[in-house]
């Protein structure tokens, strides 16, 4: 923690009090399946957000990022939303969050950096809430529960920061675990973890970050989001009773259901997706990789022809990984960072894979970034005074 804490005590003129790590979160299937109350199924990223925090004797709180030096400040009595304050709302709607509850909040002076800040989107702000509500428990003597810290923390980024993010994405910064995954039940808002097969398996997981802009899904993504949460409002208007990740496709195929053909292809998607979660978890549990790699490819095809949220690099890496012989299945995930790709493949096929991304970077102009991934563990204090 050298880094934080000296960018702490360089910009402060004091130690940090305490040192919060956050991870970053993948899902690796349901990424839509909150619409319909179904099943997810995430994991804890290798790239993290280190937050640390220091009390002040005023009313103040002062934040710095180390990307680009990065300076924010507002008053603690003014716990007001600010456009021009960017990142450091995050900050403040904990705070206003904590003093809502009742809880009293006092200067503070807060570091962040870390590999987290290289990915943009509701990952990086989500985890910059849970970090900050982490370190803000610990210095204003609050000794909430994790959990109830995690629910701090989306409260501030959904209704203070009035964005669009994921409950289940702070319960699981709260308690992933190493080498393991979390299905999540969205309806009751529990989970179970599943082994992920370790780094010596005969298959492994490459993460295949596109190096396309951070940008360049972020409109279709958010197109599909307001549609899906508008046409499953429709559904639980003609199907009021029971659990809408239960119904059937062919009672959403039926003529004299009111939803034009996209908005049924949306829907069906959505329904599927969250039943290959939960079928994907199976599997993973089990050890069925070929199976598995199966669910992945079925995913990439809804996301590219029903969801139509894919782009030609995207496209490329899953089609060209899919093209070796061996390679199991490859998929779009969500992870922060835009256009990743997840492929599944024996370890002897790496190199055949890696090497057809120089390929990529002449048609493309940039090259991808791979590693092998392993779940991490969860968010955690390490350093306090």
């Amino acid at each position: 923690m050298k880094d934080i804490n000296e960018l702490h005590q360089s910009e402060f003129e004091i130690k940090p009090q305490v040192i919060v790590v956050v991870p970053g979160i993948h899902t690796l299937l349901g990424e839509f399946s909150d619409y319909c109350k179904g099943f997810s199924l995430c994991g804890a990223s290798p790239h993290t957000l280190e937050v640390a925090a220091s009390l002040r004797n005023d009313q103040n709180a002062r934040l710095i990022s180390s990307q680009q030096n990065d300076r924010k400040r507002f008053n603690i009595q003014n716990l007001k939303y600010r456009r021009e304050d960017r990142w450091a709302n995050y900050a403040k709607g904990v705070m206003a969050t904590f003093s809502k509850r009742g809880y009293t909040v006092s200067g503070i002076n807060i570091s962040i950096t870390g590999s987290l800040l290289k990915h943009e989107g509701n990952i990086l702000s989500s985890a910059i809430c849970m970090g900050c509500a982490m370190a803000m428990n610990h210095l204003f003597d609050i000794h909430l529960p994790l959990d109830e810290i995690a629910s701090i923390a989306y409260l501030s980024y959904s209704s203070f920061c009035g964005e669009h993010g994921r409950f289940i994405t702070f319960l699981a910064m709260a308690n992933a675990r190493e080498a393991s995954l979390m299905l999540f039940n969205v309806q009751h808002l529990t989970w179970e973890y599943i082994p992920f097969p370790p780094l010596s398996s005969p298959i492994v997981s490459l993460i295949v970050e596109s190096k396309i802009s951070p940008y360049a899904l972020r409109e279709e993504l958010s197109i599909k989001h307001r549609e899906s949460k508008l046409v499953f409002e429709k559904l639980r208007i003609l199907f009021p009773t029971g659990l809408l990740r239960d119904i059937p496709d062919q009672e959403i195929k039926d003529s004299s259901v009111p939803l034009s053909e996209d908005e049924k292809r949306s829907c069906m998607y959505v329904l599927s997706e969250s039943r290959l979660a939960r079928e994907g978890a199976r599997l993973l549990a089990q050890n069925d990789m070929v199976m598995y790699g199966k669910v992945l490819n079925k995913v990439q095809t809804g996301l590219r022809d029903a969801f139509e949220v894919t782009c030609p690099e995207v496209d490329w890496l899953t089609k060209r990984a899919v093209e070796l012989q061996g390679c199991l299945g490859a998929a779009m995930i969500t992870t922060g960072s835009s256009g990743t790709v997840m492929v599944l493949l024996p370890q002897d096929l790496i190199a055949a894979y890696t090497q057809r991304m120089e390929e990529y970077e002449h048609i493309f102009g940039f090259r991808p970034k791979w590693s092998v991934y392993q779940p991490k563990g969860a968010a955690r204090i390490v350093s306090e005074e």
